[in-house]
């Protein structure tokens, strides 16, 4: 048994939540190591079910507990719960998921021609914030008219493959913001993928686009 030296946050499955997976270190030294599937994950990011079996040992790297075998062990499936839940943040849209993919596609539109999703997990709880303008952007509620700008953070995980090439393993922040200040004209949208940012910058990241929607990163 050798132990997965990849950054402890890739170890930290965020995929289906009825596979019932271990958490970070605990507090008398112990931590747990995980045999990651390398065609299931990426050197920063492993979709639970790319977990074959883990193993908690001590501070010296004695075996405690385990091994455990994952029983959802496997290829990656689709996992959109947290975007179409129907008391989650982004139930205003009248298709989350449909939404979510189609805002992807754009995204990747963007990198190349022809990228196809394998599958697609939603990997934590999107953000909305919406507003007029940088003073009070916040949470919005959708119950009266909508704020003229709207943005929304999607933290995604999924597999993709560009023609002749192999599949590839990527996650980030899936970033869209409209803005509709003038009434005789389209709204102004955008679309980004942050590729590898984690979603505790999604706050930062939508505040930045809400203000610059035409910004490059």
């Amino acid at each position: 048994m050798s132990q997965d030296t990849r950054p402890q946050g890739a170890l930290r499955p965020v995929g289906p939540q009825d596979a019932p997976m271990p958490g970070g270190d605990d507090d008398d030294g112990s931590r747990w190591i995980y045999e990651v599937a390398g065609e299931y994950s990426s050197e920063t990011w492993a979709p639970r079910e790319s977990i074959r079996r883990w193993w908690r040992v001590d501070r010296d790297g004695n075996e405690l507990e385990g091994p455990v075998e994952n029983e959802n062990f496997g290829p990656p499936q689709n996992d959109l719960r947290r975007a179409t839940d129907p008391d989650g943040p982004l139930s205003w849209l009248p298709d989350p998921e449909a939404t979510v993919r189609g805002w992807l596609s754009v995204a990747l539109d963007r990198i190349g021609e022809g990228i196809e999703v394998h599958w697609l997990q939603v990997t934590g709880t999107p953000l909305v914030l919406a507003g007029h303008d940088v003073s009070d952007f916040a949470p919005p509620d959708f119950d009266g008219t909508p704020p003229p700008r709207i943005g929304v953070a999607v933290p995604v995980g999924f597999g993709a493959q560009m023609a002749g090439h192999s599949l590839t393993v990527l996650w980030g922040l899936l970033l869209w913001v409209t803005v509709s200040e003038d009434p005789a004209a389209d709204p102004k949208q955008n679309v980004w993928l942050r590729h590898e940012v984690d979603a505790e910058r999604a706050d930062e990241l939508l505040r930045i686009v809400l203000q610059a929607p035409d910004i490059r990163f």
